[in-house]
């Protein structure tokens, strides 16, 4: 079996994957992509180092947040980009009027654009752990080795993610009438 063979039978597998980490990290269909391409470009020429016995998605995630992080560091030394388009600009929820019965039901109507408003507000490293955790069902080890941090730190970012997007959507939610305040 060629190379290109084995990177498309095993890495190629996980591209569904990558799309969706790159997407929570960045929260641009377009950056994402950009992160894909250039997460598998680079996985492909180390393939020859990938061990066959070790987990490859870890392995595309953990390549996947350094050249995200290079990104930034580019963007950093190069200033902000300006979208052009419309999608760069702001747009205001619409009110709904509604009886909740319970948070489930509160958590299940938020629009998709509140939670990806509120997974934006998070650190890039605690959106990324977050999802790794949550979304992908990674081991808190898993994600300890991914992110390059102790199992501790893992655990400290998943617990402040949680809280600071409960902090957002609740209030998010009373600002829509939909919870009478805060308890």
């Amino acid at each position: 079996m060629t190379l290109r063979s084995r990177f498309e039978k095993t890495a190629c597998a996980h591209i569904d994957a990558v799309y969706r980490a790159a997407f929570a990290l960045c929260g641009a269909r377009e950056t994402a992509g950009d992160l894909v391409q250039t997460t598998f470009l680079k996985a492909f020429e180390n393939f020859g180092s990938f061990k066959t016995d070790t987990n490859c998605k870890a392995w595309l995630m953990r390549i996947l947040r350094n050249t995200w992080i290079d990104r930034l560091r580019r963007q950093k030394t190069a200033g902000p980009h300006l979208p052009l388009d419309e999608d760069g600009l702001e747009h205001k929820p619409v009110a709904i009027e509604t009886v909740w019965s319970n948070p489930q039901d509160l958590l299940e109507n938020f629009s998709d654009e509140q939670v990806i408003k509120a997974l934006a507000s998070l650190a890039d490293d605690q959106r990324l752990t977050l999802f790794l955790v949550d979304v992908e069902g990674f081991s808190q080890e898993d994600v300890a080795k991914i992110t390059g941090v102790a199992v501790g730190t893992v655990k400290s970012r998943t617990s402040r993610a949680r809280a600071a997007l409960r902090e957002h959507l609740s209030s998010w939610a009373e600002e829509m009438g939909w919870t009478g305040g805060r308890q």
